[in-house]
């Protein structure tokens, strides 16, 4: 299967490079939670989360992510 051409190559390019070239800076000096819980103080109301049917909010996830904790 991996080697049946499914779409053109230019198509399959944009798709697998373009579409994926989401590289961005970040503040390295921070963990990852720090950076996390930055986001949910900007934007705590924003979906953060999309699994099947269920939605979580930046609120919601480090609600649930404390309580973990």
């Amino acid at each position: 299967v991996e080697r049946i051409d499914i779409l053109p190559a230019a198509e399959r390019g944009y798709l697998l490079e373009e579409l994926n070239r989401t590289e961005a800076a970040y503040p390295s000096e921070r963990c990852i939670h720090e950076l996390f819980e930055a986001q949910v103080r900007r934007t705590p109301e924003a979906v953060a989360l999309v699994h099947e049917n269920e939605r979580l909010s930046y609120g919601e996830l480090n609600a649930r992510a404390n309580r973990l904790a």
